[in-house]
Order: structure tokens, then sequence, then C-alpha cells
């Protein structure tokens, strides 16, 4: 390596490019400008969140970009190196050969600043700017004495840098403070290139800049009491107010209640009063689904409207909530072909401020749990995600719907929430006592109460209240084998009851719909289906229709009806049935499908009492208990492939023979006793298949904990489902056509389903095209759309992250590939969705896959 001659002024140094690749704002003040947003960024923090971080946190954001003064990141711009006449020098020293990697040479200059190796996590914090954490760190950069001078100004500026070891969730927290900092600060529209203030307008304008974007402090009204709250609920019920009682600081609580006795009403309470109070931030309310939390959205929007000073939004946050996104993103600018890293930044930058992923940022948020797990695994910008989460009231609810995979990753993620002084509120009207163990981090020999309902917390010490129960509910019991009992729920159907029926699988609820359909005679009951395998805008319609009629308001309720559903209707919906049909499921699940069962207090229904019909096996008890693994699994059907087979025996046993249940007294009794440690007499198959489950949940768990390994294994795209679920069933999206017309050899004109038009070419892309697109692509098992995979449009991989196939609808509801006649097992209809027959098996690798659930 030749040796460099004089080194160059930080001040000559550039930091970012103009639009034509000319040099634009200097190095020293851009980093001016991100130390004074990240300045503004902590004063929203509150008391308990401040305690957290250091005086010098500024100043480590402040120094996020001093390894742009090096030889390696300045040649990257010909007209800078033209302006200055350096041209010569740089291909005579070689300049290409340095490090080019400018968040590298920043972390290498921060760990020499502050001195001492157990200090090296800040460093690492800076080094982490553009979404990752850094590899191999570079010694010996040249311009090192510049780089020094110009960090001496910036920390004469902001104050001295910590001094203190921090821990993994302080340096995953400045991380995200300074990556939210550096994207701010590099608004154009805030912080113009050739703007040249002093420190006091810098500072003005980060607050401004802040005020813009909607990052403000969460301000609650004064409200006296639970009725200023919630206008609809005359006064709060016993668990209400012992959740009020219990969550009083930052800590980790579980909520434990019967289905729709007010969970979620006693955890936005605590929350205001946290917020009231000054020790919360704001709110994420996390839920399972996409369904569940566009459902709980407009609830949440509601009560922070009576809230909030200044009315504040309330951001929906999950994979498909950009859709509903009119706001713009800010000008995150970076066209020059000179930086590629800032090229990726203005990217990743305008899709968390323009997206969902915004109501992490911002002051009230509801979406996916899968939002916020994927701040502890390792995905790119994790840490923005727990910096977004830090200090907020955090709602986990539905915590028993998930597998050990996710459930893994919400242990670790409670966990790591406490850490960064959040509230966490875990609501579960199914969780078992070591379940509860494990979200509260209690010790083995710490007692926990059996009542129920309860409310438990750790908030630097263990405590527990129970709750008085609501009125108790019994609900008969009937069993029945074999052929679908059709006949008879259309006679209840037609008697003035709404019948709700819950099939294990997309493929079985989309049969029995069939027959409801072929026995229902001309002006019989209204039937419908829901499930996942519909094209988005067709869904919503669906959900929004059946969640209406079957909710609360009477005047909306049809008179007698079958919806039939998957498990999209189990649990977190406000739906509310005379007669429930279900599969046999684990007891967490069924108790959770009771809960649409007379939810709401009715003067008169057209049935005697609440009642459910379970379809059972096909088998008595002596033939389960001699019966090889293999049989019991053809036995439990298409459901052994959704849940495991040894959780549905276990399940079995508490409900084969019982004739009715009493709600909420028989909750906790049924699930201790369906997941409690099993006997000695339990027979061999049984125990295989136990200790086939065992292997399967070690791997599930084994795997979650390395999803977390953030140091060490290389980053995934920030995307919802990546890393956070668990499946062996790959999934790819459908989207349907009435017509596809190519224009030229770029771009195609595409008839959509929803009678949408629109063009697509590789070159233009357009956000209205990408939203009817997105409305118009249906969830279906990849190997079902195999051989469409192979014919994408052209341009069309631009618009869908997923893999997807494009679909041609046929007058008679079967679809053809573009280009090619024969069949695809593939039929579409609007009552049912996209139907797979078994002729679209032989596409299929693996011929067990064929059966999709939700």
């Amino acid at each position: 390596m030749p040796k460099l001659g004089d080194v160059l002024r930080h001040e000559d140094c550039w930091a970012k490019t103009k639009e034509d690749s000319a040099p634009g704002i200097n190095v020293r003040d851009h980093c001016l400008n991100v130390g004074c947003v990240a300045e503004a960024l902590l004063s929203l923090f509150h008391t308990p969140l401040q305690e957290l971080t250091p005086q010098g946190i500024a100043s480590l954001a402040a120094l996020h970009d001093v390894g742009k003064v090096s030889p390696g990141f300045q040649v990257k711009s010909e007209a800078w190196l033209a302006l200055h006449a350096l041209r010569d020098r740089a291909l005579q020293e070689r300049w290409v050969w340095y490090e080019a990697d400018h968040a590298k040479i920043s972390q290498s200059t921060t760990q020499k600043l502050l001195g001492m190796p157990n200090l090296d996590g800040w460093a690492a914090a800076v080094g982490a700017h553009h979404g990752r954490v850094s590899g191999r760190l570079v010694e010996d950069v040249p311009w090192e004495p510049e780089r020094l001078r110009l960090a001496a100004e910036l920390i004469a500026e902001f104050g001295a840098l910590p001094n203190t070891p921090p821990s993994d969730a302080v340096i995953w927290l400045t991380a995200g403070l300074i990556a939210v900092a550096d994207w701010i600060g590099s608004d154009e529209k805030q912080f113009p290139q050739e703007a040249r203030w002093d420190l006091t307008d810098r500072r003005q304008q980060a607050q401004e800049a802040l005020a813009k974007i909607g990052l403000r402090p969460a301000r609650a009204r004064k409200l006296s009491g639970f009725r200023d709250l919630f206008p609809n609920i005359p006064s709060p019920n016993s668990l209400q107010t012992t959740t009020l009682q219990v969550v009083r600081e930052p800590g980790i609580y579980v909520v434990e209640g019967p289905m729709g006795c007010g969970k979620t009403e006693a955890a936005l309470a605590a929350a205001y009063r946290l917020i009231a109070a000054g020790k919360a931030t704001g709110l994420y309310f996390a839920l399972p689904t996409q369904v569940t939390s566009n459902r709980i959205h407009l609830r949440v929007q509601e009560f922070v409207q009576r809230i909030s000073e200044d009315g504040a939004k309330v951001r929906l946050a999950h994979g498909a909530s950009w859709m509903a996104e009119t706001e713009t993103a800010p000008l995150l600018r970076a066209t020059s072909p000179v930086d590629s890293e800032a090229r990726q930044d203005a990217h990743g930058a305008r899709s968390w401020f323009a997206s969902g992923k915004r109501a992490l940022l911002t002051r009230y948020g509801v979406g996916t749990i899968d939002q916020a797990l994927l701040g502890i695994v390792a995905a790119k910008h994790f840490f923005v995600r727990q910096f977004g989460l830090a200090g907020k009231v955090v709602i986990l609810d539905e915590v028993h719907s998930y597998d050990l995979y996710t459930g893994t990753l919400i242990t670790e993620l409670a966990k790591r929430l406490k850490e960064l002084r959040c509230t966490v509120i875990v609501l579960s009207a199914t969780l078992t006592e070591k379940r509860r163990r494990e979200l509260l981090e209690a010790a083995d020999d710490q007692p926990l109460g059996r009542a129920y309902p309860i409310i438990s917390g750790v908030a630097g010490s263990f405590m527990e209240q129970k709750c008085e129960p609501p009125p108790s509910k019994t609900v008969r019991i009937r069993h029945f084998r074999g052929v679908l009992p059709v006949t008879e729920a259309m006679e209840h159907a037609r008697n003035g009851e709404c019948v709700l029926w819950i099939r294990n699988t997309v493929d079985d609820a989309q049969a029995t719909y069939r027959e409801l359909r072929s026995a229902n005679f001309a002006g019989g009951p209204a039937l419908a289906l829901l499930h996942s395998r519909f094209p988005f805008f067709r869904r919503e319609e669906l959900e929004e229709k059946w969640m209406e009629r079957l909710g609360k308001d009477l005047t909306k309720r049809p008179p007698g009806c079958i919806l039939v559903s998957t498990q999209v209707a189990e649990q977190s919906v406000d739906i509310d049935a005379d007669l429930l049909l279900t599969d046999l499921a684990p007891a967490d699940m069924l108790l959770q499908r009771l809960g649409r069962l007379w939810r709401h207090d009715r003067r008169s229904r057209p049935s005697a009492g609440p009642e459910v019909w379970i379809q059972m096996p096909q088998a008595d008890d002596a033939f389960l208990r001699v019966a090889g693994r293999e049989e019991l699994r053809a036995v439990l059907g298409k459901s052994a492939r959704t849940y495991a087979p040894y959780v549905l025996l276990r399940s079995l046993e508490q409900w084969r023979n019982r004739a009715r249940i009493t709600l909420p007294g028989d909750i906790r009794e049924i699930l201790e006793a369906a997941y409690a440690e099993p006997s000695g007499n339990e027979p061999a198959a049984w125990r295989e298949l136990r200790e086939e489950l065992e292997r399967h949940k070690e791997k599930m768990a084994q795997s979650a904990r390395s999803a977390t390994a953030v140091w060490h294994i290389p980053v995934l795209p920030d995307e919802e489902g990546i890393q956070t679920r668990y499946s062996t069933y790959p999934e790819a999206r459908l989207l349907l056509t009435h017509e596809i017309v190519r224009l030229n050899k770029d771009s195609v004109r595409l008839h959509l389903l929803s009678g949408e038009t629109i063009t697509i070419s590789g070159s233009d892309w357009n956000f209205d095209a990408a939203k009817a697109i997105h409305r118009n692509l249906g969830p279906v098992p990849r190997w079902a759309v195999a051989d469409g995979l192979r014919k994408l449009p052209r341009g069309l991989a631009d618009y869908v992250a997923q893999a997807a196939a494009v679909g041609l609808l046929q007058p008679d509801g079967s679809v053809r590939w573009p280009g090619q006649k024969g069949a695809t097992g593939l039929a579409y209809d609007a009552d049912q969705g996209i139907v797979i027959s078994r002729q679209a098996s032989s596409c299929a690798v693996n011929e067990e896959s064929d059966e999709s659930y939700d």
C-alpha cells in the first residue's frame, strides 16, 4: 500500500451528494444535524427510560458518520475529486484499496475514543446504524487524526461519551436511536444540504422535524374514571378493577380471565393511567393475526381519541397495513449512483416512515405480534423496533395461541421489553401455570395461585391478586362422529339460530360449506364461509360483513344463519353464536371457540341454552388405547396435520365424557389436566407420539433461540413472518386476473378480479398499482402454484416480495396459467375463495402438504 500524502481536513469531506452527484453537505454538518435529532429523541423519553441512557448518547449518534472522513469513502465521488483536484492523488495513492464501509470505520474510531474493551458495546451501536451489526472491524485506516479532531468537536458540543459498560438492551436501544436520528437528520425537507446553521438553529429544526413526522410525547387528558374511558361500560368489573390495582409500574403482568370478560378494556385502562402519570411513552397492542389486529385497531383508535390531548392517530402495523397509508414519506433521497449504502439506507428509511412499521415509532400502534418479534430476531433494523417499543405499554393478546417457536420468541421479547422499562401486559383466557411461570420468570419455588380469573405480575417483586369471576354459563356438549350433521344444523338455522361451524382446515371448511349450500332451499338461512384463502379484498368484505352481522348490535343480526370458518373466527373477534359446531382441537383452542358462544347478554334467543357439538374420532376408548401410532394419526384425520396428534389425544381425554361444561369455573381444571405431565400407564403409541412431539418442540425452541443470536448470524429482511413463525408448509400468493394484455416487452395490462385495471412495467413502479395488486392476492400452498411461479409477467416481482403466480380466471371459475391450456387444478368462487382440487396435488413434492389451514 503506498504512503498517503497530507491528510485532508474533515471540513472538506462530503457526507451526502446532491441529485446531480455533486458533493453536498459535509461530514461535520451532517453529524451535527444527527446529534441534534438524537437529543430531541432523547427528550421524548420518560424518567424510567432516561435511567437507561447516560450522558453521551447524543455524542455517539453524532459520531455515526465520522468514518466518512477516509479515502475509501471519499473516492466514491468523482465530482468531489475533481472539485479538489485530487484525481491524480487518489489514483497514485490507490484510495480505492482502502476500507469503504464508513460504519466500520466509525465504530473503530469510537472504540479508540472509549478506550476500554468493556465499553465496546457503545461503539457497536454506532457501527450498526445501517441496520446490521458490523462484523470485522478495521485498523490503521488513514486520516484517523482528522477523524479524531472531528470527534473531539462533536463531543465538545454534545457531551462526554458514556463511561459505564452497557447491557445488550441498552446497546440496541442506542443503536435504534442512532439509526432513526440518522434517517431524520438526512431528510432534506428538514435539513437542506446547503443550510449552514448554528447549533441553536439545528436544535430548533430537529424539534420541528420530529413534530412533522409525528414523534411527540404522549400527553393524556385528565379523565375522572372508568366511565370516561369507556362510555358504554357503566362500571368496571372485578377483573378490570383488580388490573388497575396491580398494574401501577413498568414490569410484566399476566391478566387471565374468561373469553369476553373485558380484558382488553382492563389493559387499556392500565395503559392510560401509566401514560397519564408519565410512566409510559405510548402504547403498542400486539395480536396474533392481521384479522384480529384490524378489529382491535378500530377499538383502540376510539379509546385514544378519548384519552389524547391532541387526538393522536393509532397506526396499524402488519404485512398489509401499508395499503391504508396515505401520507408521503420524508424526502430521504439517495438517487446518486456514487453511494450504494446511502441508496439502501434511504430505501430502508422510507419503508419505515411510509409504512405500517411506523406504528412502532409513533406513540400509539396496533398490529401483529410479528412486528414486535422482529425486534429480537436477526432481522435488519431489529434494534429500531426495540427503540420504538422502549418505555411503552405493550399489550400481548392471546399469548396461548402460539406454537413453541413463536412462544419462545415471545418469552424473550417480554424479557427484553422489561429491560427497556416497558409495561408488558399479557392477556389470555387459556394460559397454563407452566406458561404463566415462564412469562413472569417466576422461580420454581414461587407458588402461583390457581384462582380464575387472576392477575399476576412482577415489578421489582412478585404480586398476585384474584378476581371475582363473572356469572357462570353452562354449555351443553354433544359429540358426533362420521357424517356431518348438515341437516340438523340447517334446521337450527331455519329456526332462527345463528350457527358458527369451525373446521380445522380450509379444505374441510370449503367442503362443509358446499354441503350446506346443496342442502339449502330457496329462501333458506344465510350461509357464509370465512378462511384465509380469499383474495385480500374479498376476505376483507366478508369479514367486515359477518363480524358486524354476528356482533353485539341485535338490529343487524340475521334471522338464522350458518357461518363456516377456520381458526380466523376462533379468538379476538366479537362473534356471538347461538350454536357452535367444531372439529376436535387442543383443549385451549376448544375453550377459545366456546368464547364465541352466547358471548353477549340478550333478552331472548331462539335456543334454550348455549350448546356445542364436537366432532369426535370414529373410534372408541378401547381402540384408542391399543392402536398403533399411524392408526391414531389416521383416526384423528386431517386435524392431526394441523395439530400435534398427542395434544389432540390429551384434549380428547378431557372432552369425550363431558356432557356439559361450566364457564369459567371449569377452564383451569381442563387446561391443567390436558397439559399436565402424563401418567405412568400411558399407551405405548401415545408415548411414541409424545416423544415425537417433545423432539419437535425442542427443535422449534432451539430454532427460536438461534434466531435471536443477533451478534452472530447474518440479518434477514425485516418483513413479517421471516423468523417469527415456524412453518413446514411454504406459501405463495396467487394473483387472479380476467385478462392479461402485453403492451410491449416491458409492460403488461392486468384486468384484476376486483374490477381494477392496472399497467405494470419493469421500469416504473407505481404505488396505486402496488395496492391494487396486493388487494387481489390470495395465499395458497406453494406446491399448488408451482407451474405458475415460472410464468410471472415481467415487472410483477417488483411488487410482490413473496413467491407469486398469476392465474387467468375462466368463465367457468377454473384458473389457467398464461399461455397454457392445461388444467391447473385451481378454481375460484366468490363465496368459497380459491379452491384446490386433488388434480393440483400432482405438482406437490410432498402429498401430505396438500392440506392448508389457518
